[in-house]
């Protein structure tokens, strides 16, 4: 027969683990009871509190929870834009809408949807923050992204179709903020300045006009910066240098531009109050599931780089299966033409990142590329895309 060994018996404590231990055990019971103690003592202070310290915290916490709620309110606001004005032929295409409709006074505005401008006609578009837009005759104009993050983090983008728009970007936009212009080859990059965009369609050139600030214009391939009276040209990818900007041109667009002004307006003292208390308790309402825009976790800022990271995988995927022997030599940031790939792919993988287009894409060798998105969280975190791996990059 055969005998199960017994487990060998654990050596005994001596003397003073047990003491150790029984001390570290009294001590944990004294720091539970002192916890509960000044439980205890707040809540009996409390209850025998004279009713009007009662009623004054009662309506402090009554107060935040209105300006919480009113702060969330104005955020959600940032997620929209106006139809302000409009003259002559103007049609308005929403998202996944099958055809055109005529505008409405003062009608909302979200992501995706499309402005179109017959001849002769003029429409322009307001922001929260004083920003506004104005559509020149024969201009087909989509708000691509209306994006916030706490602490007046804007992210914004749009693309000119065909025709010209001047934009203004209010002085109150937000330093961390961002604005692009984009068309289908070309971008522009802004903060606070004023300057038009035109795009022809037939020859796929974009031109820029600054009469204001400081624009960075970039097509997949080269990059420049137009500053205050200087224009520029792009016919495809190939971008030329700055040049200064016509006498006649310059007052054209800068009274356009001073037109658009009538409607910057600064933060009140309420909605600074009510944002910065967001600002302040933002961890705590993520937690909550109380994102900017949005009631659910899928706004927090840990799913916003979940989402981008998602992205960016589903991005790798389509370049190696375009790539066949070799990656793009270029690939466009907005439309990523070059890889061909389903509308709806496009925007999924798109709208992850901040601006809903790539920061970057460098091809360094054969089946070597080097892609840099940032992502749509609070931190605009930069993360890098490569065959081998994804990685957030440090600033």
């Amino acid at each position: 027969m055969f005998h199960r060994k017994s487990k060998p018996s654990s050596k005994p404590k001596s003397s003073a683990q047990t003491l150790i231990e029984a001390l570290k055990e009294v001590q944990e019971q004294q720091e539970r009871k002192e916890r509960q103690r000044r439980r205890s003592k707040w809540f009996a202070w409390l209850r025998e509190a004279p009713g009007w310290i009662k009623t004054t915290i009662t309506a402090v916490l009554v107060v935040l929870l209105i300006l919480l709620g009113d702060g969330i309110r104005r955020e959600n606001q940032e997620f929209s834009a106006t139809l302000a004005a409009f003259s002559g032929q103007v049609m308005v295409t929403p998202r996944g809408a099958s055809g055109a409709a005529p505008p409405q006074a003062n009608m909302t505005l979200r992501d995706k949807d499309v402005v179109t401008t017959g001849a002769n006609s003029t429409a322009t578009i307001v922001f929260p923050d004083g920003s506004a837009i104005q559509l020149e005759p024969n201009t087909q104009f989509e708000v691509r992204l209306l994006d916030f993050a706490r602490g007046s983090v804007r992210d914004r983008s749009f693309m000119v179709r065909a025709g010209a728009v001047v934009t203004r970007i209010s002085q109150f936009f937000g330093a961390k903020s961002e604005a692009t212009v984009c068309t289908p080859t070309a971008v522009a990059a802004v903060r606070g300045t004023a300057f038009r965009v035109a795009y022809d369609p037939r020859t796929r050139q974009t031109s820029l006009q600054v009469v204001d600030g400081t624009v960075q214009f970039r097509t997949p391939t080269m990059n420049t910066e137009a500053r205050l009276g200087q224009s520029t040209t792009a016919t495809g990818y190939q971008l030329q240098a700055s040049q200064t900007l016509s006498r006649q041109m310059q007052l054209a667009v800068g009274n356009q531009a001073r037109l658009l002004s009538q409607h910057e307006k600064p933060p009140s003292l309420l909605q600074r109050i009510e944002w910065g208390l967001t600002n302040l308790l933002d961890p705590v309402l993520q937690l909550l599931g109380l994102g900017p825009g949005s009631w659910g976790y899928n706004s927090t800022n840990f799913a916003r780089r979940t989402a981008c990271m998602e992205g960016l995988r589903r991005l790798r995927l389509h370049i190696e299966q375009a790539a066949g022997e070799d990656a793009p030599d270029i690939l466009n940031p907005v439309t990523l033409e070059e890889l061909q790939l389903d509308p709806r792919e496009r925007e999924r993988i798109l709208s992850s990142f901040a601006g809903n287009m790539l920061l970057s894409y460098r091809k360094l060798g054969k089946n070597n590329y080097v892609v840099r998105v940032r992502a749509r969280d609070k931190a605009h975190t930069l993360y890098q895309l490569t065959p081998a791996e994804i990685g957030v990059v440090k600033e």
